[in-house]
């Protein structure tokens, strides 16, 4: 078999596969005795000028992709009626293969499915997008290296619409995201971020979301509109730390995604770090028959048992320091006081306050220490009742007291300054027959005096008729003292009149 022009370089050695786009060969590089795999592209679209001038721009940014996880592209060689791009070869098995057999072990899923993320946060951040992703793209290599294939072919070889001139989409309509299917032209990596939470579902399942026996028509309906999967009931096969990952990384409007495959990759392997079961389901208050997981129940309830232990101690280690201080000031008073050098009023309690009446009066009082026995004695010396000492000889007549009661000789320090938080729910647009999902943006303020870290939002969605549909966790990673931080937030469910929020915890 030859190929025009590149024969005398390339020694095609089998097919390797063939599809809407072109013919993939096994060859042998001659001069160094390489094994490699050559795309040729079809005819129709080798000859289209629009596809032939993005080639020569766009090629040799894809032939600079280094990275373990990516097949390297060597060569792209243009001929006057084809196109051809020379890649690696990968020896080992396609993911749409292995997947045949059914869903992947999580230990496997974790392995491979990092070192994709990996590989595409490398190509993002170079600025390449993929745009075709699906299993098929993905091969797994005896060593379990994962290799991604075709990066960036698709974008080499786009028209101005996503349905070439035969009708074959540019990409795998079951792995598009929305805004491929609705043909924006503003497509970013956000989209390949789509894609990929499609085929980690895949990777858990052993098959793809949607029915494959349905209409494009009718598919690409399900993409632009339907989640993956009923939000009530998870497919029992996705584990519940990867549920929403895949949720966040399908979200049918990209600003709700993950912003990067960095931060997609950041929630995946937590989530996995975690693998925390399943968290029995608790009461929501002021929504009867709703439910919520109990991890952020009981972040609230050992907060709030916190504070009540901390009223409850403070007053009773207040009154233990105040009574050590009284003991110790009466043990180690000095001898009684000629009446004529007290300059200051002297109280002494007695342990006996319950009889006490201000009314009563009291005539002298002998001195606690009087006597040199009591004074070295190792047993508690008697105390006796209030009395006043007049400041001056002036004044010979007995004490007065005042109806008020004695006033503590202790006083609580002011707690430590914590963050105070005001929240509030901006730009709101409800469910309607225009916008399906309800939206807003989330406004968390710090009117504290301090920094709050790791701030925790549960979002609670209300239908018109005020039941709870619906629950979201947010995390927020700082809020300084007197800002304000701002985070869209979006309704996963149908119907939604109202987002209330709520601040759980913090650090």
């Amino acid at each position: 078999m030859r190929l025009p022009g590149i024969e005398e370089k390339y020694e095609i050695l089998r097919t390797l596969g063939e599809g809407g786009m072109g013919v993939v060969y096994l060859a042998l590089q001659k001069p160094i005795n390489r094994k490699v795999a050559i795309k040729s592209i079809a005819p129709y679209l080798a000859r289209d000028p629009a596809i032939r001038e993005r080639f020569s721009a766009e090629a040799g940014v894809l032939a600079r992709l280094n990275h373990p996880n990516i097949v390297t592209l060597y060569d792209y060689i243009e001929e006057e009626n084809a196109l051809y791009l020379i890649m690696e070869y990968v020896e080992g098995q396609a993911l749409s293969e292995m997947l045949k057999a059914g869903p992947l072990p999580l230990d496997l899923i974790d392995k491979y499915f990092t070192q994709v993320l990996e590989a595409f946060a490398y190509a993002h951040g170079e600025g390449v997008i993929h745009r075709d992703i699906k299993p098929a793209n993905i091969m797994i290599t005896a060593g379990g290296r994962v290799k991604i294939l075709d990066f960036g072919v698709a974008r080499l070889l786009q028209t101005d619409h996503s349905i070439t001139r035969t009708g074959m989409r540019l990409g795998t309509l079951l792995y598009m995201s929305p805004e491929q299917v609705k043909g924006e032209k503003d497509i970013d990596h956000r989209s390949d971020i789509y894609s990929l939470g499609v085929v980690l579902y895949e990777m858990l399942l052993g098959k793809p979301p949607y029915p494959t026996d349905i209409s494009e028509f009718d598919l690409s309906l399900k993409i632009v509109k339907e989640p993956l999967f009923d939000l009530s009931r998870p497919p029992a096969e996705i584990p519940h730390f990867l549920v929403e990952v895949i949720l966040k990384a399908t979200e049918k409007d990209p600003a709700f995604r993950y912003p990067t495959c960095e931060t997609f990759l950041d929630d995946f392997k937590s989530a996995f770090q975690q693998k925390l079961p399943p968290s029995p389901p608790t009461q929501i208050q002021g929504f009867p028959g709703k439910e919520k997981t109990a991890l952020g129940s009981r972040k609230k309830i050992a907060l709030l048992i916190g504070i009540a232990v901390l009223f409850v101690l403070l007053p009773g280690i207040g009154i233990f320091f105040y009574l050590s201080q009284n003991k110790r000031a009466i043990s180690e008073a000095p001898p009684p006081l000629d009446s004529t050098s007290i300059t200051d009023t002297v109280t002494f309690f007695s342990e006996d306050t319950s009889s006490f009446s201000p009314s009563e009066e009291f005539g002298p009082v002998p001195s606690p220490f009087a006597s040199e026995k009591s004074a070295i004695s190792s047993e508690k010396p008697p105390l006796q009742k209030p009395i006043s000492v007049p400041t001056s000889t002036s004044h010979p007549k007995k004490p007065s007291f005042s109806e008020s009661k004695p006033t503590d000789t202790f006083s609580l320090s002011p707690p430590s300054a914590q963050p105070v938080f005001s929240v509030e729910i901006v730009d709101f647009r409800p469910s309607s027959l225009a916008q399906a999902k309800a939206k807003g943006t989330l406004v968390v303020k710090n009117t504290g005096e301090v920094p709050a870290h790791a701030v925790q939002v549960v979002l609670f969605f209300l239908d018109k008729n005020g039941q709870l549909r619906d629950t979201d966790t947010l995390e927020l990673p700082e809020i300084a003292a007197s800002q304000a931080v701002s985070h869209p937030v979006k309704a996963r469910v149908d119907g939604i009149k109202k987002i209330q929020a709520e601040v759980i915890s913090h650090k």
